[in-house]
């Protein structure tokens, strides 16, 4: 069976958009990862739906983690990492719930609602476990508005968050309906032929 040509094209956004999460290209939380975990679930069938985005995300993680944050004094391996791959297997989940049936407009809705997500869960384990913020509700409160000293102020992160959500999903689902609508006119050229 061929393989469709939206996959490869779908692949190599999915590794530019890997690379793009290099340290300072991109602003603070202005992230694809979220598009890359969502379109994984939405577009790949199967085990490919889970394996792709924590391939990609593992890969990059490592040789960041190794090039970048070891210097800065940051382990390479670190234990909020399983935290962060159930919220990438989450947002595949979510894709692969919402299908690539749905309309674009509802896959990218599905995109910034599933980074909304990510944003949520993982501000809230920073409450849990940075000491810094007290375990009370207004430690919680801390760490989704003002964070903590030092550190751009949460709320920044989530209009990235948002902005990033909306614009790396949009791009990733427009080019792959591009794609397929090629693919379908070329099937049909030659069913005319």
């Amino acid at each position: 069976m061929k393989t469709p040509r939206h996959i490869p094209l779908l692949l190599g956004l999915l590794a530019l958009f890997t690379l793009m999460r290099w340290p300072g290209l991109l602003p603070w939380n202005f992230s694809p990862v979220y598009a890359i975990c969502f379109c994984a679930g939405v577009y790949f069938k199967g085990r490919r739906a889970w394996l792709v985005p924590v391939a990609f995300m593992f890969v990059s993680d490592v040789l960041m983690n190794y090039f970048h944050w070891r210097h800065l004094g940051f382990s390479t391996f670190t234990s909020h990492m399983w935290v962060t791959y159930a919220l990438y297997l989450g947002l595949a989940a979510f894709g692969w719930w919402m299908t690539d049936k749905a309309r674009p407009a509802a896959l990218i809705a599905g995109g910034v609602l599933g980074a909304c997500g990510f944003f949520l869960v993982i501000n809230s384990f920073a409450w849990l476990s940075n000491p810094v913020y007290a375990k009370t509700w207004a430690g919680l409160v801390q760490s989704f508005t003002v964070g903590q000293v030092g550190f751009p102020p949460p709320i920044v992160f989530l209009k990235n968050t948002i902005a990033s959500g909306a614009l790396f999903t949009a791009t990733i689902v427009f080019a792959v309906d591009f794609a397929r609508a090629r693919e379908r006119e070329a099937t049909e050229f030659q069913l005319k032929a």
